[in-house]
């Protein structure tokens, strides 16, 4: 296991490289791919939600003109002219009292199927089904117009009321005479069950309204485009107010949604543009690209118009659908890498085994050398910094031999010196047992030092003690040291930190060269 350790290493890193340059490429062009997809993506998103944007503004405009253009028609300016000379030498309170009565009966179902006849079967109301029949079908719930009252005139279907005068969208549109144009809001019609936009004209003749003109859309058909706009088979492009509220989405049908606050702050601005978002209403809570635009006609329509509000057009797509290219070419390039990994690894361990083989080879020669054979060589012919690895063993061998030749010759001088040695210990026995006997101390001192250095074979001595009473070292004897007091100062200041080292410790302290030992 160990002799093939090396090999393995060697393989594993050349792997664990190939593998970090692989992982490292994979991140670049992730990040690299992503960071471009977005900007490609959310430009087409902005795109799309601009086109919504204009068309719902050219659909809107349209119908506007569809329903001016029906009220200018003679037999429903006829009808209206016809249902207005009635209340002619009536006062206001008879008039009122006069509508509010067919209005109960309307709405209670009694007595009025000769009012409702006549609101069904007149000219306006034969004009106003030719040309719902011959437009779209089901795009209108229902067209109704009225007279300078607020009374029904014609209608395409019976309709829930007979006076429409205290609505929003007729006060709106007849304006106290003078005449304007309105568009509602989307809303949930509860009287057809469908999301609904009401758009009224007044009937203008001679300058003055004379009633007003009511074209009710079902939204589904109305904005059936928005739901067939695609970029992909995920996406969705949907119609927001400025309230947060979703007011068409072909995903979610008629459901209430609500815009999450920060996304709704993003996408309600004058100009188009594209965001990235983790509030995306079909997919929150993941990273998705939102394009949006807002709706211009909702601003040039004024305050009466929408609600006051303003509607948004956004886009929704399937982040899985929208970053599938990236993952597309990660997966393609992670095969190739696999593959190119498999082909490095064939190559690693062809290259890891030339590298090996000399190792080996070195290895066994260390042994052998390690063993004492000094006469065998390393043979390796790489040509490279092993072979030369090689070399300096092999003239490592030969140095150790002669060191070895050299350390047996030594060895038998020191084991003369140290029998020289022995006998001078013995001598230095016997004098310092002889000078213990004396009682002049300096005397003692002097020739213990005399005789320590001849027997040590030293140049120079000091023997130097604790005095007790000054509490510090003095020096008691000294020979080849000239002791001026400048220098005596100075070595009794070292003799005293060495002093205190062996005292602490107990131990011999020795120097190679005292003037350079980084310990004093």
């Amino acid at each position: 296991m160990k002799k093939s350790g090396l090999q393995k290493r060697l393989i594993t890193s050349i792997l664990a490289v190939s593998f970090a340059a692989g992982l490292i490429v994979l991140i670049v062009v992730y990040v690299t791919g992503r960071t471009a997809l977005k900007t490609s993506i959310g430009g087409t998103f902005r795109e799309l939600a601009e086109t919504v944007s204009s068309t719902i503004d050219l659909s809107i405009e349209h119908h506007i003109e569809e329903s001016k253009l029906l009220v200018s028609a003679q037999s429903v300016l006829s009808a209206i002219e016809d249902s207005n000379l009635i209340y002619e030498g009536a006062t206001n309170q008879e008039i009122e009292k006069r509508i509010q009565e067919i209005e109960a009966r309307w709405t209670g179902g009694v007595g009025v199927n000769a009012y409702l006849f006549e609101v069904l079967n007149n000219r306006a109301t034969n004009y106003l089904k030719d040309f719902a029949a011959s437009g779209e079908k089901g795009i209108h719930n229902i067209i109704l117009i009225t007279n300078e009252k607020g009374a029904v005139v014609g209608a395409t279907e019976k309709p829930r009321h007979y006076y429409y005068g205290s609505q929003k969208w007729w006060r709106s549109a007849y304006n106290n005479g003078i005449g304007s144009t309105y568009v509602s809001d989307i809303y949930l019609n509860e009287e057809f069950g469908v999301k609904t936009l009401d758009i009224a004209t007044p009937v203008m003749k001679s300058g003055k309204a004379i009633g007003v003109i009511l074209m009710s859309h079902n939204v589904d058909s109305f904005l059936k485009f928005v739901a067939a706009t695609k970029v992909g088979t995920t996406d969705n492009v949907m119609l927001a107010n400025s309230d947060g509220t979703i007011l068409f989405s072909p995903a979610t049908g008629t459901k209430e949604l609500q815009l999450d606050k920060g996304l709704l702050q993003e996408i309600s601005k004058e100009q188009s543009g594209w965001v990235t978002t983790r509030a995306d209403v079909t997919y929150r809570g993941r990273q998705s690209i939102v394009g949006y635009a807002p709706v211009k006609i909702t601003a040039a329509l004024g305050k009466e118009n929408i609600d006051g509000k303003r509607w948004y057009v956004f886009t929704s797509q399937d982040p899985g659908e929208t970053f599938m290219p990236v993952y597309s070419l990660l997966l393609r390039i992670g095969i190739a890498g696999l593959a190119g990994a498999g082909l490095i690894a064939i190559l690693a361990y062809l290259t890891a085994g030339k590298i090996v083989r000399p190792v080996r080879e070195l290895q066994k020669g260390a042994e052998l050398m390690g063993t004492g054979d000094l006469d065998y060589r390393i043979t390796v012919t790489t040509g490279d910094e092993i072979e030369d690895l090689a070399s300096k063993f092999n003239d490592m061998a030969s140095k150790l031999k002669l060191f070895y030749i050299k350390l047996e010759e030594m060895v038998k001088e020191r084991t003369r010196e140290l029998e020289q040695r022995n006998e001078e210990i013995s001598i230095l026995y016997s004098t310092v047992t002889t000078l213990n006997q004396s009682l002049d101390l300096d005397m003692t001192f002097t020739e213990s030092l005399k005789t320590l250095i001849e027997v040590m074979k030293a140049e120079a001595g000091a023997i130097w003690m604790l005095d007790n009473k000054r509490r510090r070292f003095a020096i008691v004897a000294s020979q080849g040291i000239d002791l001026t007091t400048a220098r005596e100062q100075k070595m009794s200041e070292i003799f005293e930190f060495i002093g205190d080292k062996i005292i602490n410790h107990g131990k011999m302290w020795a120097s190679e060269n005292i003037t350079v030992d980084d310990r004093l």
